[in-house]
């Protein structure tokens, strides 16, 4: 492969990895310092410890792996050093960054399936502090699986178990766990609706205060849903150049596969830039939290933000 042809596509990446580097940064260090100050006192779910660790983890995408992208690509653009591969320590970062991110959202997943189908065990048995300590976990372990990356080990092995690792594994147990949560919830909106047929016109406190709970759970799933499914688009491409190149070997020395390959390492970062953007579209007490930061909300709006029930039916929710 030609010199020239890398240092073009080293200086097109470059570009983008600095488009990057400031729309992850700047919107998810915002979400940290929005969930840091809490202004509307709204952030006491566990829910939100992913959200602060999943914001953590792309603002590391942005500022360190994105950073030093740049320079790495500036460097085999304007100089005679290659582009970086397996065993450099950007790229190790990257893959502590990428893994990290995969392994926070399944976790996730799996937090929202016990959420929703075993909700009396979740209540008493599962708390910040917990979720704290096993999302510092998945972290720690992320970095130690790419700094392996460092011994003698087979790349083709180390991609194999990669693979298998952060993309079989947490497809498997993401899959499962929103098969389950749909069909609880189904069953649920059914046990809602018999329960509505014997409730008075004007509904209580108590029945008031389940549809709130019962609408919240239902956008922090669907929210933990679009994550998931924003990281699965910018994982595919990536993989399918993994797989293209283990099952084409003449595809390796060709341009265009090299093009295509640092062209999808790129778009691992997508979702890194999507996340604060969903997250803040999806909840509203985020979004209220935001505004409340800016200073774009008004007072009266700050007083009743995390406590006004929202204008929906108990028909509504029922079928929703």
């Amino acid at each position: 492969m030609e010199r020239a042809f890398e240092k073009s596509v080293c200086l097109g990446t470059a570009v983008a990895y600095v488009l990057l580097l400031f729309f992850i940064s700047i919107p998810n260090g915002f979400i940290l310092i929005t969930l840091y100050r809490n202004p509307l006192r709204c952030f006491r779910k566990a829910f939100y410890v992913f959200l602060a660790f999943i914001a953590a983890v792309d603002l590391f995408n942005g500022v360190v792996v994105s950073f030093g992208k740049v320079i790495m690509r500036f460097i085999c653009a304007f100089g005679q050093q290659n582009i970086s591969q397996e065993g450099d320590i950007v790229t190790i970062l990257e893959y502590t960054g990428i893994n990290s991110s995969i392994l926070l959202v399944t976790a996730m997943s799996v937090d929202r399936f016990i959420s929703v189908v075993f909700p009396h065990f979740y209540l008493h048995k599962v708390s910040p502090r917990k979720l704290v300590a096993c999302n510092t976990t998945i972290v720690i372990f992320s970095s130690i699986f790419a700094s392996i990356q460092l011994a003698e080990i087979s790349i083709d092995v180390y991609l194999s178990i990669d693979i298998h690792l952060h993309t079989t594994f947490p497809l498997v147990t993401c899959i499962s766990a929103y098969l389950g949560i749909l069909v609880a919830l189904r069953k649920r909106s059914r046990v809602n609706l018999q329960r509505q047929a014997s409730l008075p016109s004007h509904p209580t406190l108590n029945n008031m205060r389940r549809l709130r709970v019962t609408q919240m759970e239902r956008k922090l799933v669907a929210t933990s849903f679009f994550i998931l499914l924003f990281l699965i688009i910018s994982l595919v491409p990536y993989f399918a150049a993994i797989l293209l190149a283990a099952n084409c070997s003449g595809c390796r020395g060709t341009k265009w596969f090299f093009g295509l390959r640092e062209s999808t390492i790129a778009f691992l970062f997508i979702n890194s830039m999507v996340n604060p953007f969903l997250a803040t579209y999806r909840i509203n007490e985020l979004k209220h939290s935001v505004k409340r930061v800016l200073g774009l909300m008004r007072q009266d709006r700050e007083n009743s933000s995390c406590n006004v029930l929202p204008p929906t039916s108990l028909r509504n929710v029922a079928y929703m």
